[in-house]
């Protein structure tokens, strides 16, 4: 035994010191056309290496600087694979022979480009697909470089796949290929989309080889806390040459806690912005003669929408498959579940087209919709962000068509639904709606909203809602509202127009939305709208603008001391408003401050809720002599002062309702310093239409004032007069 020992331990420093003598001697460069022509070979394409260094153990070559250039029939400067390291591994016995037999590749950080033509054919397909005898500089491979495999058997042999031959020439096969941290770049000139890249990729390719199938294990690590990674693993092959959607797969898809934020950026995809959660799962993937079927599961915790935390998971449990040639996938036992509430889709979606094709069918049977409630308020689909819903629905919808617009069948109903949140004073509530959906038509049936004492009638329908421009019918009436709860609904489904609003009264609704829309959007709703409001409002507040500030500021009363408050307080407001086509209205709007009553005429566009109004404030009389009375003198002196000692200031309100802006109105200043037209707005007498009509010049209506002063012509007519009779008495004086 101590012999043996002996003579082992003698046949080990021999190897070490044989290969320390050999690494001394062999000079790794003298091969490094032959490397680089033997990979052209396989590879059919132009490689170029940089320096190269051999270790002994593991035995390998390192090479620096690795290029290997596209398909030239693609045109492109980039090329198919850079990296600044690949590590080649190659056998220890045939090396003392003076031959290089590659075993493995391990590419460091490289880069990769993938791009498919406006044929949808790859650019890696032709990789390796075309044998060659020569280089392709036309000489033969240099002697003592063989490749890795034994020609006459179509299986891998112990140490690694078996090399299958044409011709004579060699085609790419390798024991193992590796990437760490790889880049990839993948182009769709089919699809016209854009270059996207992916990035910290590691895959393990083994057994390689044209015609036998070999494993894959591809994994993309995603920045961020966790385990954040996506894992492809399996069988695949044979390839097929020039198809690659037709080669075989069968292996899985594994997602570990990957943040759908950092899913986003990965992917560039636009459809997963502003949402963020953790999503995990696994897909079982089978794919043969390109036909592809999945099934499995994946979950999403944490989910937020917009940055509202949904409350509640989302998992989607699926068995689908893809028929590749014919781009068409069908859907079967597919069930996603927001939280508890389970939603079941069926049918098939054709992509070949653009848009894709669709025949789903949708389904939920007497769930709670608290849960898609709660997305479609995260969304900013249907209702205020942060409201609850709470309700039962059923649905049975067949949708067929263009993806973007398909036809519509079946019906949603929903029972006891029941709207709330931290921005709705009180809570909405509908008993029941109904809605119809045909091809044609989405109709809804009469259904009433109600909000602490205050109910709401409405209907709605969409008749052509797949052409360019669908027409809308909806009705919204109320004959005596509780403004509080009109806000309530208001805010409930997301009418941000009236959140600087907030008071008592009452309103009168009688509201109709009908005609062409451009799409089914809220303004283009408002552009259609027409009807009438009743206001009779008290203690109102108004979180606009600060309405007395900006009259001082005007009238040049405002002292260096006084701020904007950045609100007013109405103690009433009274008068009627007609919408036209999306423009509110009014001749005889009325407020009542603490420093005295404002009349208002003029319109609003509901869309972008631009103002031009023309706004008259009568100041009470111990405001004004607080201010100065007759004695103070602001821009070019607007405010004016009327027989009772009033401060009177005509103001124009442009800007929008959530940030107006206060001008003088200089022609009314005119007009009434010409006429001596100085209204009492205090006059409780006068009453609204007198003020306005003394302001704009008609008769007043009451029996105190003379008859002479009831038939004045109005300020404008006046000026019009003025100058006309001047033309005449120029042309009736005697000429000289």
């Amino acid at each position: 035994m101590r012999r043996l020992l002996i003579v082992i331990g003698i046949i080990v420093a021999v190897t070490i010191a044989g290969a320390v003598v050999f690494m001394a001697t062999f000079n790794v460069n003298r091969y490094h056309g032959a490397i680089q022509s033997e990979l052209e070979q396989r590879l059919v394409r132009k490689v170029t290496l940089g320096d190269m260094h051999l270790n002994l153990f593991p035995p390998r070559f390192s090479v620096q600087n690795l290029t290997i250039a596209d398909d030239s029939t693609f045109g492109t400067e980039k090329p198919f694979v850079q990296t600044q390291q690949l590590n080649v591994s190659v056998r220890l016995f045939p090396l003392f022979k003076g031959r290089v037999e590659i075993n493995s590749l391990d590419l460091q950080r490289p880069s990769v480009e993938l791009i498919k033509n406006q044929q949808g054919v790859w650019n890696f397909s032709s990789l390796g697909g075309s044998t060659v005898s020569n280089t392709p500089g036309g000489q033969q491979s240099p002697p003592g470089f063989s490749g890795s495999s034994n020609p006459s058997s179509p299986q891998p042999s112990p140490g690694g796949p078996s090399e299958s031959t044409d011709g004579g020439g060699h085609q790419f096969s390798l024991a193992k290929l590796a990437i760490t941290d790889g880049q990839v770049a993948v182009t769709d000139l089919q699809s016209k989309t854009p270059r996207a890249l992916y990035d910290h990729i590691d895959l393990i390719v083994l057994n390689f080889a044209p015609n036998v199938p070999f494993s894959i294990n591809v994994a993309a690590h995603l920045p961020g806390p966790g385990t954040q990674q996506v894992r492809l693993q399996g069988q695949v092959g044979p390839i097929v040459q020039g198809q690659p959607a037709s080669t075989s797969f069968h292996g899985t898809l594994e997602v570990q806690q990957v943040g759908i934020a950092g899913l986003q950026k990965f992917l560039a995809s636009p459809a997963l912005v502003n949402t963020d959660g953790v999503l995990s799962g696994q897909t079982k993937i089978s794919s043969e003669s390109g036909k592809l079927a999945a099934s499995g599961q994946m979950n999403l915790q944490n989910a937020k929408v917009r940055g509202l935390d949904l409350g509640y998971p989302i998992s989607a449990q699926y068995d689908i498959t893809d028929d590749l040639p014919a781009d068409m996938i069908t859907i079967r036992k597919t069930t996603i579940k927001l939280g508890t509430m389970p939603i079941l889709v069926s049918g098939t979606v054709n992509t070949k087209p653009s848009p894709a094709q669709v025949d789903l069918g949708i389904k939920a049977a007497n769930v709670s919709i608290a849960e898609a409630g709660k997305l479609a308020a995260a969304s900013g689909i249907a209702f205020a962000p942060g409201t609850t819903i709470i309700g039962n629905m059923n649905a049975d919808i067949q949708a067929r068509g263009a993806a973007d617009k398909p036809a519509l069948n079946g019906t949603v109903s929903g029972r006891d639904v029941q709207i709330s949140g931290k921005s709705i004073p009180q809570p909405v509530y509908m008993k029941s709606i109904n809605l119809a959906f045909t091809p044609t038509e989405i109709h809804s049936d009469n259904f009433n909203v109600t909000s602490g004492g205050t109910t709401v009638a409405a209907q709605f329908s969409l008749r052509q809602y797949l052409s360019k421009s669908p027409l809308v019918d909806a009705t919204l009436r109320a004959p005596n509202a509780a403004l509080p709860e009109v806000l309530s609904m208001a805010k409930a489904y997301g009418v941000t127009g009236l959140n600087k609003i907030s008071g008592a009264g009452t309103l009168s609704m009688n509201l109709h939305a009908a005609g062409p829309v451009q799409a089914l959007t809220s303004a283009e709703v408002l552009k259609a709208l027409n009807g009438t409001l009743g206001l009779d409002f008290n203690n109102v507040r108004y979180a606009g603008s600060d309405i007395a500030h900006q009259l001082a500021s005007i009238g040049g009363f405002l002292k260096p001391s006084e701020k904007d408050q950045g609100f007013t307080n109405i103690s009433r407001m009274t008068g009627d408003i007609v919408v036209k086509n999306g423009f509110a209205q009014t001749n005889n709007l009325l407020a009542t401050l603490d420093i005295g009553n404002i009349a208002v005429a003029g319109t609003t566009n509901l869309v972008n809720e631009a103002l031009d109004l023309r706004v008259t404030a009568v100041l009470s009389k111990d405001f004004s002599q607080r201010a100065g009375g007759t004695g103070i003198g602001g821009y070019m002196s607007t405010a004016l002062a009327n027989s009772q000692g009033e401060l009177v200031i005509p103001a124009i309100v442009t800007g929008t309702f959530e940030s107006p802006r206060f001008t003088p109105d200089l022609q009314k200043v005119a007009q009434m310093k010409l006429k001596g037209l100085l209204p009492n707005l205090n006059n409780p007498s006068a009453g609204v239409a007198g003020i306005l009509g003394g302001l704009l010049g008609q008769k007043s209506g009451t029996q105190a004032q003379p008859q002479k002063e009831q038939q004045q012509p109005n300020p404008v007519q006046q000026l019009i007069d003025i100058f006309g009779n001047k033309k005449k008495q120029e042309q009736q004086a005697p000429s000289k």
